[in-house]
């Protein structure tokens, strides 16, 4: 939690930093439409839609910007949800329950598509998954729930995951992780 705090202290304050330089030169782009005295202005130029089709984009990627803050600052707002470590190995995965201490490995069982240990999740409850690897890039994707998230050595991503129906979901990493990526399914088992 404090690395998120001192994330959102470092986005701010690039922030400022960023939008310092436009705001310097809107303010010298006013000063030089509004007060222009003896300057010369050729008969094609329209000062109007000059600014005009400067201040929109400039205008919209402020905005882009302050929503992107907005979703950043709101990422990490769901307190109940139950946090799952999820690691990528060459070619398994390793599964952590920190609430519940149990940390098992997922490997490829006799069957295709089956997993001698899935991972197991109680329907309607949250889940803030963390993906990352040990190796090389994997992806954690399962797709009957449009669930996708890479995991990088030395990279925490997260996604926020609230199973929604009961069953047994399928899944494999999406990225061409070595010779046995094809022996490395995802089984989501959603249990009540």
């Amino acid at each position: 939690m404090l690395y998120n705090l001192l994330y959102l202290e470092l986005v701010r304050y690039m922030f400022f930093i960023c939008s310092f330089i436009p705001v310097w030169v809107f303010i010298v782009m006013l000063g030089q439409v509004f007060n222009c005295r003896g300057v010369v202005v050729l008969s094609n130029e329209d000062r109007l839609i000059e600014f005009v089709w400067t201040f929109i984009p400039t205008l919209l990627t402020a905005v882009l910007c302050y929503l992107n803050l907005q979703y950043i600052s709101c990422e990490s707002v769901l307190p109940d949800s139950k946090v799952v470590k999820v690691v990528g190995h060459q070619w398994y995965w390793t599964y952590e329950l920190p609430g519940e201490g149990e940390c098992y490995d997922s490997c490829m069982s006799d069957f295709v598509g089956g997993v001698d240990k899935p991972l197991r999740l109680s329907v309607n409850t949250p889940y803030r998954l963390l993906v990352t690897s040990a190796d090389v890039i994997h992806s954690f994707s399962v797709p009957e729930y449009s669930l996708k998230i890479d995991g990088i050595p030395g990279r925490i991503n997260q996604v926020y995951f609230c199973p929604e129906r009961l069953g047994v979901f399928v899944g494999y990493c999406s990225e061409l992780c070595g010779a046995g990526h094809a022996y490395m399914p995802i089984v989501v088992e959603v249990v009540c």
